[in-house]
């Protein structure tokens, strides 16, 4: 016989609104949506927050392992301790190596940007590949670059001749007509110089404004990192610190009636999430050295950047492939400034940095997705690239952070609970 709950027989006028269930599930579903506005509107505070946490999420396993064994001092509180100074050693060691060359390579792609070179550039290539129905359009994307200082103080020298060649002839009948006096010309040169003075002050203070207001930027932008690169690493502890108590705590919060169900569940989230994220920033860190490596040896220029690019872009499934065009524009670029005798042909040009991209991705999807995800996860690319630009349209970083576990938490509930309901319900014989 089964069992029914206690308050069951109980009528609805003598419950509360929580023991109601449509009404609690409602109330459920606003409470979340709440707390992900919350999380939205102080996206400043909650996403070093959920950064930590999945930091100390993936690295739960490592620190369980280090908390076990003997030559670590202090049990977790030692694990953790030893495992953020080996991150923290290893990000700076990194950075020490590769921020000075993206640093410099970023600074010559503005100066190319700033002096007009890769207007003129892009301008010759246009001329030389882009066929002739299509050059007027990218010819116009390609004009929005900036001419560089020397090629826009010729056009405004020959502006200004254009002016007064035009104005001239007014000018020589005014004079004809009548003949300056010395007071006049006395008059207009104080005149002349006053506005000089005033345009000069004028110049000053614009410059100390804008000059102000950059450094006001540059120190908002630096505090705000600072405030990251300290707060992350603050969260990270805490949170690696007290992760078996909360799971702890978590499962004790699990109705006994909704046990059995409950724990499967929340295990297949677990592996789904872990294992994919896990695994594609793994994954993404290989990529992005290889693509170093291969791109700088065909001859990519800021090889070192456009890979650090393209290992971000490569935690979205499909959106890494738009880094190759840019290499290929990159190089044919270069080409221009050698010497006709030893320039690459356009074939190699475009085939090199395509070799380089088709074999990473070929080891990417039959090499390192089956070694390092195995079947760790269900999470398809279409549901990752979808539900990531659903997040980041909706919230931004803060949706992009939340995207893959709720996508994959949603993927299973609908595989689990939702699809075998639907079928129960459609196999059930028409009474």
């Amino acid at each position: 016989m089964e069992s029914q709950h206690p308050d069951s027989d109980r009528p609805i006028a003598d419950r509360h609104l929580w023991e109601i269930r449509p009404i609690r599930d409602l109330l459920i579903i606003c409470i979340v949506g709440i707390v992900l506005w919350l999380g939205y509107a102080f996206q400043d505070v909650t996403v070093p927050l959920l950064v930590a946490l999945l930091l100390a999420y993936l690295f739960e396993p490592v620190i369980s392992w280090m908390a076990r064994v003997r030559w670590v001092p202090f049990g977790r509180t030692g694990a953790v301790s030893v495992l953020l100074a080996t991150i923290v050693l290893g990000v700076l060691g990194t950075a020490a190596i590769v921020v000075p060359q993206v640093v410099e390579q970023t600074a010559n792609v503005v100066q190319s940007i700033d002096d007009g070179t890769a207007r003129r550039k892009l301008t010759k290539l246009t001329q030389l590949y882009v066929p002739n129905r299509l050059q007027d359009e990218v010819q116009d994307l390609v004009n929005e670059l900036p001419m560089g200082r020397d090629a826009a103080s010729s056009a405004d020298d020959v502006d200004a001749l254009s002016t007064v060649s035009s104005d001239s002839p007014s000018e020589s009948a005014d004079a004809g007509e009548r003949s300056p006096s010395s007071q006049d010309t006395t008059h207009s040169s104080s005149l002349s110089d006053r506005l000089a003075a005033q345009s000069k002050g004028a110049d000053i203070w614009g410059l100390a404004g804008r000059t102000s207001r950059i450094a006001a930027s540059v120190l908002g932008n630096t505090l705000s990192i600072a405030l990251l690169v300290f707060l992350i690493p603050f969260y990270f502890f805490f949170f690696s610190l007290w992760y078996p108590k909360v799971a702890t705590f978590v499962d004790s919060m699990i109705p006994n009636r909704n046990r059995g169900t409950v724990q499967p569940l929340l295990h297949k989230f677990d592996r789904a999430v872990a294992g994919f994220v896990r695994g594609r920033l793994f994954i993404a860190f290989i990529m992005g050295v290889l693509f170093a490596l291969g791109w700088g040896f065909v001859g990519v220029p800021y090889a070192i950047l456009l890979s650090l690019i393209t290992a971000v872009l490569c935690l979205i499934p499909f959106v890494s492939g738009i880094t190759l065009p840019i290499a290929i524009g990159l190089l044919a670029a270069a080409e221009l400034d050698l010497p006709a005798a030893e320039q690459m042909s356009w074939w190699g040009i475009i085939l090199w940095p395509s070799i380089v991209f088709a074999v990473i991705q070929f080891l990417d999807g039959w090499v390192l997705q089956p070694i390092i995800y195995g079947k760790t996860t269900d999470l398809d690319p279409v549901t990752i690239f979808v539900a990531i630009l659903a997040g980041g349209s909706v919230l931004g970083i803060y949706g992009m952070l939340i995207a893959i576990p709720a996508a994959a938490c949603l993927k299973i509930l609908m595989v689990e609970l939702v699809i075998p309901k639907l079928r129960e319900l459609g196999s059930r014989p028409i009474e």
